[in-house]
Formats: structure tokens, sequence, C-alpha cells
């Protein structure tokens, strides 16, 4: 037994890895999987059936499908596809994808074929997927090579792969694809085929009239020999059974043997079990263990002797009784296509769980106790029997104690009497029956006291207890005086001294006296007594040593200074387990482990070396009940580990591979301003996507195909061209690149899983171009640019010159211009004063002009007033005469006198006059309003010269009302409005 009680430690044998983790030398790594070459086979076919595996249901509302899944298969990227209600259903870890077929048939069947081929069947309709140069799953009928008549189906219900050929299998037809055309058999009679299966590298088939029948190498089909208790059977599976048989099970009659023979009925239990539930698939897991799925009974898992391992149902936590399909994947799990849902049970595990499907409840400690298994959970003690000698164990419902209903926190065996640590006290258990033995609240757990085995110690909520043992169990005798404080954690050390923790004041340690009825001297210890912290610090033992952690390593305390020192060796071996907040030594010595809600153990090997092992518990990791976690060491096969839900079962001889390699892949790539896809992550990228450089804002959404961790999977990242390092780990299946400058990228991505495994990086890559002004042809332009930039700077000096020559040229020019140009100016002055001189003339004429035409405009009034008074005398003097000829007389002089008053020659004279002056006024008038007649252009003229309305009535021989009314006809022709003076507008034109 190795001594750790001083500070030496002769060197391990072991390395870290860079995850921190302990690791073994390569040596001993070498003589560790010698050894499972011989030990492989049966190890890694081991089935657990103590307890219940970690079932993973997946809901029609989480993957957004149909309800059944018909068949499943994987990928060679451990993508997994399901034939569903809906179509092909996609998964790769995280994201689902569904793809109906074109006639959005149910999808009855699924083969994945070479090169990234689906195949798939539905009803009517058959063909397969394959990913187009964008990654996006495209659908190929093959329907359409099929003759006409042959065209009528209905469900092709299986798809194989055998040697050359793709063989789709419906009730009415076979059909075998060479590549090129198809063969179509049909059953011999109008019976109809029932399901076909592939046995050793041949295609078997179910004839509903003639049963089991064998494809020749001819196309024909032959009866197999001894069948004839399968006519008229429906066989739903086909597997390989050991000493080269094969297992046969039908919907109604169970399970046969068969040996090329003979049937032989396989009379077991499971098949009693199964001619009950009737069964509706198969699977082998490996050599000697198989899968069943039944219509009522959920899942049923058997050895080849036909003991039942394990049954799952909806009373173990399937969603679904109905089991349509089942599937084995890489990692040796099985996937269930159920009436309603998909589930996951990782039935490859050295863990499995113990309680939860019976409502247990949380679990603080276990107990093995006279062949029964003892929880302390927080509804109270109970029990299952366990017989350690028996590999198969299924556990049942727990018997309840009632007498401890409520929080119980602790299990503890002290010969044959089993004391609980209980809310309301302290109990103890003989032959199944609970008794309480002390009603003090709270007790955590008891010690035994150091050479008195009747003597023993409690720690409750608010000190110690002491009891003694008598011939009726354990007794409780009195308090511990002297000591109040809470007492969870206490120990006594090799001189008899107890020790405990608190967890705030640090460490204490308790002299009592002999009898151990009162604590003499309390003394606490802290960072003075060179422990690293006051709070937060624990105690254990190892090899019978007390020790404490720290946050900084281990320590021991050295009574003859009384202080604490650092234990070099166990420093070193828990190196990065500080703040543990649990620690167990078993019997082989391994140290068990808790810290941050993880489990883990350092496993003692021959030579003295410890590996450390954590990764078969990280599955269980945040499950564990914070300050409370323990771990039961039963023995090489039996570990139990209380969690939140029950309590988990620990096989330490079940070997599994964690380090199996997984895929990552770059499930999408998209432009984010215009939200259109570049590449759906189906199948190799073809070539490198080109974008113009207004499309430089990238999406990647990205996930791993570990279907062992799903959900557990960081991803680290880095974008060659663009990204110095690798980002950190991080949990997001997504990353958005933006305002990317041009240049050749790469993406890549990698997952890291919980066991500390990562992938090979997937890779995108990409070119964004320059944008248009650093583009290629942009630099012709330029260069053709600063060519023409020379060219005008050699053309611009020449022209210099050339203008300098031709400024003196000019210069002298000018100084001639000049002249001539003084001569011009006084040229230019002397014409300037005949103009002057002329146009003055001409106003003076104007003038003038101006003056007639207001003397004869005024001649005329004088005229026209005189002639209208004499005309008006002559109207009287002819209404006053009698006699005719007299009358006569004057009537001749009166139109005389009108026609002097409208003489039109006189109009004409004044019109002449009046367009000399006025600059052809009446013409411009007239062209303007054309519709104004001679009358109203005397009317113009007139107010042109701005004549009385009483003068105007004088030269047109009317009366002053006549003026006015021609004056409102003329507005209304000129279209003036209300508000404009008709004399303003005349002038003004």
């Amino acid at each position: 037994m190795k001594d750790f009680s001083n500070n030496q430690l002769e060197e391990p044998v072991y390395k870290r890895g860079n995850d921190g983790r302990l690791m073994m030398d390569k040596r001993i790594v070498s003589v560790f999987f010698i050894l499972l070459l011989f030990l492989g086979e049966s190890l890694q076919g081991a089935i657990k059936s103590i307890g219940l595996p970690v079932i993973k249901n997946f809901t029609k509302q989480e993957y957004n499908a149909g309800t059944q899944s018909w068949a499943i298969a994987q990928g060679s990227d451990d993508e997994l596809y399901f034939a569903n209600n809906n179509g092909l259903l996609q998964f790769d870890g995280v994201n689902w994808r569904t793809y109906p077929l074109p006639n959005y048939s149910i999808v009855r069947s699924i083969l994945i074929g070479d090169g990234g081929r689906i195949y798939v069947g539905g009803f009517n309709e058959f063909g397969y997927f394959e990913p187009d140069v964008q990654g996006q799953l495209t659908y190929h009928s093959m329907i359409e090579f099929l003759p006409e008549k042959e065209r009528n189906l209905g469900e092709v219900w299986k798809i194989f792969h055998l040697g050359n050929d793709i063989i789709f299998q419906a009730y009415t037809k076979l059909m075998i694809w060479n590549g090129h055309s198809f063969k179509i058999i049909h059953p011999a009679t109008d019976e109809l085929f029932h399901f076909s299966f592939i046995v050793d590298n041949q295609l078997w088939i179910n004839d509903r009239a003639r049963g089991l029948m064998k494809l020749e190498d001819d196309g024909s089909l032959k009866s197999l020999q001894g069948m004839g208790k399968l006519k008229g059977q429906e066989v739903w599976g086909i597997l390989p059974f050991p000493g080269n048989r094969h297992l046969i099970a039908t919907l109604n009659k169970g399970i046969f043997i068969y040996d090329d023979k003979r049937l032989i009925s396989w009379n077991t239990p499971a098949d009693e079990f199964l001619k009950s539930n009737r069964l509706m698939g198969t699977a082998r897991l490996d050599g000697d263990h198989f899968v069943f799925g039944t219509i009522s009974k959920g899942l049923l898992i058997t050895d080849s002797k036909g003991d039942i391992i394990q049954n799952i149902s909806r009373n173990e936590g399937l969603q679904n009784n109905t089991v349509l399909s089942i599937f084995v994947d890489h990692d040796r799990n099985l996937w269930l296509g159920l009436d309603n849902g998909i589930s996951q049970i990782k039935i490859n595990s050295p863990l499995s769980l113990i309680g939860f499907n019976n409502a247990v409840g949380a679990t603080y400690s276990a107990a093995v106790f006279k062949n029964k298994l003892f929880l302390a959970t927080n509804q109270g003690v109970v029990y299952h029997p366990w017989h350690p000698e028996e590999r198969f164990q299924r556990f049942g419902k727990f018997t309840m104690l009632e007498a401890t209903r409520g929080q119980a926190w602790s299990l503890q065996k002290f010969d044959d009497i089993l004391l609980v640590g209980h809310n309301v006290g302290a109990f103890q258990i003989i032959d199944d029956k609970a008794e309480l033995i002390s009603s003090i609240p709270g007790y955590w757990s008891f010690q035994q006291v150091p050479g008195h085995p009747d003597r023993l110690l409690g720690g409750h909520y608010n000190g110690l207890s002491l009891f003694r043992r008598t011939s009726h169990g354990w007794q409780y005798m009195q308090e511990v005086e002297g000591f109040k404080e809470s007492s969870k954690a206490f120990y006594f050390d090799k001189l008899g001294n107890l020790w405990m923790t608190h967890g705030y004041r640090g460490v204490c340690r308790l002299e009592m006296n002999h009898d151990f009825t009162r604590v003499l001297r309390t003394e606490w210890y802290g960072t003075a007594e060179g422990l690293p912290q006051v709070a937060g610090v624990g105690i254990y033992k190892l090899n019978g040593d007390l020790v404490f952690l720290g946050k900084d390593g281990v320590y021991n305390f050295d009574p003859t200074s009384n202080y604490f020192r650092k234990n070099l060796a166990l420093t070193k071996l828990l190196e990065g387990k500080y703040n543990l907040d649990y620690i167990h030594q078993d019997k082989q010595e391994n140290i068990w482990y808790y810290q941050n809600l993880k489990a883990g153990m350092m496993l003692r090997q021959k030579d003295g070396s410890y590996v450390d092992m954590d990764m078969p518990f990280r599955g269980l990791t945040g499950r564990f009940i914070y300050s409370f976690e323990f771990v039961l060491p039963v023995d090489d096969h039996n570990v139990f580990m209380g969690f939140d839900d029950g309590v988990a079962h620990y096989d330490p001889s079940f070997i599994k591979s964690w380090n199996s390699p997984f895929h990552t892949m770059i499930r999408e790539v998209s432009l984010i301003k215009s939200d259109s896809v570049l590449y759906l992550g189906n199948g190799p990228q073809n070539e490198a996507m080109v974008l113009p450089y207004k499309q430089n804002d990238i999406r990647f959404y990205f996930a791993s195909t570990d279907m062992e961790n799903i959900g557990n999977i960081t991803y680290m990242l880095k974008l060659e061209g663009f990204d110095d390092n690798w980002s950190f780990w991080s949990e997001r299946t997504m990353r958005d690149y933006t305002n990317l400058p041009e240049g050749d990228y790469t993406f890549m991505v990698k997952g890291l899983n919980r066991y500390g495994i990562s992938s090979k990086p997937a890779t995108y890559h990409f070119t964004i171009l320059p944008p248009w002004y650093r583009s290629v042809v942009a630099y012709i332009f330029y260069g053709l640019l600063v060519i023409l930039l020379i060219g005008g700077v050699y053309y611009f000096s020449r022209l210099r010159i050339l203008r300098s020559r031709e400024k003196e040229a000019r210069r002298q020019q000018e100084l001639y211009a000049r002249k001539e140009e003084a001569m011009r100016r006084k040229q230019l002055e002397a014409d300037k004063e005949i103009i002057r001189l002329r146009n003055e003339k001409l106003r003076n004429e104007m003038v003038h002009k101006e003056k007639e035409l207001a003397n004869a405009s005024m001649e005329m009034i004088q005229k026209n007033k005189m002639l209208i008074k004499i005309k008006n005398d002559l109207k009287v003097a002819s209404e006053n005469v009698s006699e005719e000829t007299v009358q006569a007389k004057l009537k001749s002089i009166l139109k005389r006198v009108d026609r002097q008053v409208n003489n039109e020659k006189q109009w004409q004279v004044f019109e002449t006059h009046f367009e000399t002056v006025h600059e052809d006024f009446l013409s411009r008038i007239k062209d303007q309003f054309p519709e104004l007649s001679p009358k109203e252009l005397k009317l113009c003229a007139y107010l042109r010269m701005n004549v009385s309305s009483k003068e105007i009535a004088a030269l047109m021989n009317i009366s002053v009302r006549g003026v006015e009314i021609s004056r409102y006809r003329l507005r209304k022709k000129l279209r003036l409005q209300r508000h404009e003076n008709l004399t303003d507008f005349i002038l003004s034109y």
C-alpha cells in the first residue's frame, strides 16, 4: 500500500495531455491495449442489464417531420437518414432537414449507396438523392426506367446493394438495377411478396404462398430447405446467429433458429415475450446480443441464450411503445424509429441509470447491505434487492422505508447495522426495518471512536452526539458538551483528535475527554497556520492519514510545529484538482473525486503510477448534487454514484473506446445581405466560390455528426486570410463575417466533444473580388490614364513653348492692334455722335408728329363736334318745317354732314399718322386678337392716345353711352379680368 504521509512519492508513470488530463506512459498504453486484444471480443460485446441506458427522445416537433420513421441508415460522414412519413429526414447532430419525394408519398426504405447516393423508396416512386454543385440533395427518380405497365408498384419496402446491383423490393415485384436497366421478378403465384433480406451475400425473400426463397444467380427464386413452418407467416427479421446459423423473427410465431436444413423454435424467455407482444423489427448488436422491436412493449435486448437483458418501453423512458425500425450506429448505440417520434438509446456505455423511472428522486448516499441496495434520497430511504453474484439484474420498483420518509442525508454501515443520517434524526436499519434512535434533527454522518468499537459520534446541525452499541443495536447516549457547530465532515486522526471543517470558519481540531462526552479544547486554523484559505478547505482520509485539500494543493498537519505543510507528492498527483468537492479512496487504492460537478478517478496501476480517468463519467457532468457527491465502489463490476434523479451504475470492466473520430461539417454558407444560399453542406465543395466585392458579408452554419455527444460539442473557427489565430472553443454553430476585404479565404471549423477528442477541420474555400475601382479592368484604365497624363504633360509642355512664341507674336500684334483700336474708337465715337444726332432728329420728328397727330385729332374732334351740333340743329329745323321741299333739302344736307363726320379718308390719314407714332400698334393688336372689328380697332387707337370717352364719342359719331358699350365689348374680346383696367392694358401693349 502506497504511503502518502510524507512528502516523497516515486515518480508516477503518467503524463498530461493537452487538456490537462493525466495520461499513461506509452509503454503502459501498449500493454493495456495488448490485453484488450485478448479481452476485447467479450468486453466490447457486453451489454449492461443493471439500470437503464441513457435515452434521448426526439419529438416530431423537434425534427419537424412526420410521426413515423420506417427505416434508418447512416452515411460515411456519420449523418443519420430516416425514411419518414414526410420524406427523407436528415440529421447531422444539430439540424434536421426533410426532403420530400415528388409525389409526397411516405418514404418506406432507404439505402446509403456509393458516391454519396441515398436510395429511397415510396409509393409508386423510387430513386435516389444526390448532392448537386451547391451541396443540395436533389432527387432523381428511377421509375422512368421501368416499362409503363410495371410502374404500379405500391410501396417499395426494401432496398439492398448486392454485388454490382441495386435491388428494390415491393410486395408486387423485385426490381434489380444493373446500372443500365431493370430486371423484374414477380411472385410465382397470385400471392404477394412480403419482406426480403440479405443473408450471407444472398437475397432471401418471403413469398406469402411459398415461404422463404433464395434468389439464384440466373434470376430465379428457389425455396429454402426446411422452411415449411413459415409458409403464410410474416418474417420481420433474419440475423446471423452463433454456430453458422440464422435467427428468423416472425410477427406472431416468435423466433426460430435455422441451420440451413431445419427450423428450430427458440424456446426462451425472449421468445415468449415476443410472441405476446408481436415483433416488428430486428437488429444485431454484436455476435451475442440481439435487439427486437415490438408493437406494444417497446424494445427488447437479449443474448444468444434468449435471456432478456433489457426491456425498454414507456415505463423506462421511451416516448412510444411501438418500434417500427431499429438501427445500430457507428458508436454501437441504438436509434429507433417509433410510431410517434425518434429515440436514441446509448446502449454502448459503462454508465447506466437507476431509479429515475421509479421516482426515486435525488440521491445523497448509497449502501449495499444484506443483499439490498439502499439509497438515501430527498424522499426517504428506499431499497431494492441486490445480488452481486448475478450479472444481469433488472431494477424494478424500489421499496420505501416508511419511517424514513423525508430528507435522508447519509447511509453508513457499522458491523451488521446500517445507520441513516436524516433530517428528523438518526435511524438504524435492522432486518429491513428502520428504527429512530435519536430525534435530534439533522444528522449528517457518523464516525466510530478509535479504540472504542462500541462508541461512535454522530454529527448534526448543531453539534455532536455520542452513541453506544448494545444488544439491541446502537443507542443514543448524550450530546457532546462544549461544541455546538454544524458537524458535517469530521475524522479522527491517529492521535485521537477529532478534526472537522466548517464551511466559513475554516478547520478546527477538537480535544476531547477520555469518554468522549465533552470537548475540552477547540482550536481553529487558518492562513496563519499555513492553510491557503479559511473557507472551502476539504478534509479527507487517504491510506488512513488525514489530508486537507486547499485551492493550491494538498496539505498535511505537522503536530510538532502545529502547522500545515504542503504534501508535494499528492499535490503533484492531483495537480489541477484543487477545491475538490469530494474525494474517496477505494480498496484498490483508486482515488475517486468530484470537481465542479464533474466526476473522475485516479486509477492506480500495478507499478504504483496513476492514470486519470474521467471520460466514462462526463455524460453525468452537471447532474451531481453539489456538496453531497458520493461514490460507492462495491466490487470490480459495480460502482454507484448519486445524481439529481437517482443513482448511476458504473461497470469498470466495460471497455469502451472514448477516442472515436467524428466529423465536423459545414452545413450551410449564405450571404447575409441577400439571404441567398451558396452551399448546403451535402457532398464536397467542387470549386472555390468567387464572390463580387459587394457580397462580402458571409454566414456559416456548421455541425458535428458525433451522435455519441449530441448537444455536447464545442467549436473552434478560423478564417484563413482574415484571422491570425483560431478562435476560442464555443458552443455556437453559426458564425458571421462582415465587410471582408478582397482576397482568397478558407473557412475552417473543428469540433471538440466532451471526451476531449477533436475532429479534423472542415473547410470551405472562397474568393472575394476587389471592388470595381480595384479590379483588373480598373487598373488597366488607371494605366491608360497615366499614359494619357504623361502624354498630356508632354503635349501641354510643347504647347506652352508654342504659346510662348505665339504670345510674343501676339504682343507685337496687340501693339499694332491697340493703335488700330484707338483709331477705331475715335471713329466709333464719331459714328455714335452721328447716330445720337440722327436719333435726336428722329425724336424731334416724333414729337412733331405726335403734336401733329394730337392737333389733327383735336381738329377732328372740334370739326365733328361742330358738324354734330349742325346736324342736331338741322334735325330740329327739319322737324319744324312743313314744306316737303325744304325737308328734303335739309335731309340731303344732313346726309352730307354725316358723311363728313364718318369720313373714311379722314380715318385713313389719322391711322397713318398713328402707326408712325405708335410703331404698328394696330397691326400687332390685330394679329393677336383677329376677332376685333374696325370700329373696335379705332377705339383701341383712341384709348392708346388717352382720349376721353366724350371725345371718342365725337370722333366715332356715337353717344357716350355707345362708347361705354363699345369699351365693354372690347374688354371681353381682349379677355380682360374684372380687376384689369382697359386703358392701362392698351397703354402697356
